[in-house]
């Protein structure tokens, strides 16, 4: 039996939970600010208010600012935050100082200034180290996976990858299941950025569903376009990232999105963008309040992309979806992307 942390009860690092209990870990699922909703449900024996699942009733379950130094020695910490709590977790980790692997299933894409973003694997070391905090090399969570699915025990298929040298096949062993399945990647870097990117993409193909229409329900050929345009976009944007453009073609890549476009809130988004919606209609309206980590990455990727295609590391003409989705994002009018479109 080992013990296993998972900062933040969202949705995803509460579904986590399920497989580490099953396999008869120790699990403590330790809540954030914003969880108290979690943790009153919870610690009163009722259900993930937000997961619509059971949990088992040997989950351990705390507020994170009652973690020790002595919770940071636990076998496995996961970060299961969304990218707005990201810098929460990382004084998390600067406080208990986790000893063994870390792992997160948070996705996105951080600036730094010029040159290239970075993915979480790579950024929230530079983070700890500002704070004189060393941790072991993350390991990143993709795939397909929706949370709901797996807590209810649903056959998943995810890739857990970490670098070269940061083999997580001892992590696969912790929360393998019949049910979820771990392939192991050492392309850290390509899976974390396909993790994000699915997101961003996902806005736009999506938004196909809801442009190309017969008697009011969506023609297939359309979206299925747009799919492919985005698979290859995020080949060429995990390669400039410095990863493997293999990962867009895996489970983080084309299996993630394709869960992603079948629904979520970067589906949504998209389908109210094809509409006729602009980002920031959809977004003061029927996505008020609502995380769309796709808009962030696209915040992320707009100024380095343009700053790639004045320099000539990148061509614009590679990326009609990306650059259609930026300007939507950033300038406010139409997507003005759409297939067959020149």
């Amino acid at each position: 039996m080992a013990k296993i942390l998972i900062l933040g009860a969202g949705v995803m690092g509460s579904a986590l939970t399920v497989p580490a209990t099953d396999n008869g870990h120790e699990v403590t699922l330790a809540t954030t600010p914003v969880d108290a909703d979690v943790l009153a449900a919870l610690s009163a024996g009722g259900d993930h208010p937000r997961l619509g699942a059971p949990l088992s009733p040997d989950l351990n379950v705390v507020a994170a600012e009652t973690l020790t130094e002595a919770d940071g020695a636990a076998d496995l910490t996961i970060i299961g935050v969304s990218s707005p709590g990201i810098g929460w977790a990382v004084d998390e980790i600067a406080r208990i100082k986790p000893q063994n692997t870390v792992a997160l299933v948070t996705k996105g894409l951080v600036s730094q200034g010029k040159g290239i973003p970075l993915t979480y694997v790579d950024a929230i070391p530079k983070m700890l180290d500002e704070k004189r905090v060393t941790t072991t090399p993350l390991v990143g969570i993709g795939g397909p996976c929706i949370a709901r699915e797996l807590a209810e025990r649903r056959p998943t298929a995810v890739v857990f990858a970490g670098s070269t040298g940061n083999d997580p096949s001892a992590m696969k062993h912790l929360l393998e299941t019949h049910y979820y399945r771990i392939s192991v990647s050492h392309d850290d870097v390509g899976v974390e950025a396909c993790a994000a990117l699915k997101n961003f993409y996902a806005i736009g193909v999506s938004a196909m569903i809801t442009r190309h229409t017969r008697d009011g329900e969506p023609v297939k050929n359309p979206t299925a376009a747009a799919f492919q345009q985005a698979v290859d976009e995020m080949a060429h944007l995990a390669d400039w990232l410095g990863g493997s453009e293999a990962s867009a073609h895996g489970l983080a890549g084309v299996g993630d999105l394709h869960v992603t476009v079948g629904g979520g809130r970067n589906s949504r988004l998209g389908k109210h963008l094809g509409e006729g919606l602009t980002v920031a209609e959809a977004m003061d309206g029927p996505l008020k309040g609502e995380t769309v980590e796709g808009v962030d990455v696209g915040r992320v990727l707009a100024p380095h992309l343009a700053e790639a295609f004045a320099e000539r590391a990148l061509s614009p003409g590679t990326f009609p979806l990306a650059t259609s989705l930026i300007a939507a994002i950033t300038e406010g009018g139409p997507l003005g992307y759409d297939v067959g479109v020149a």
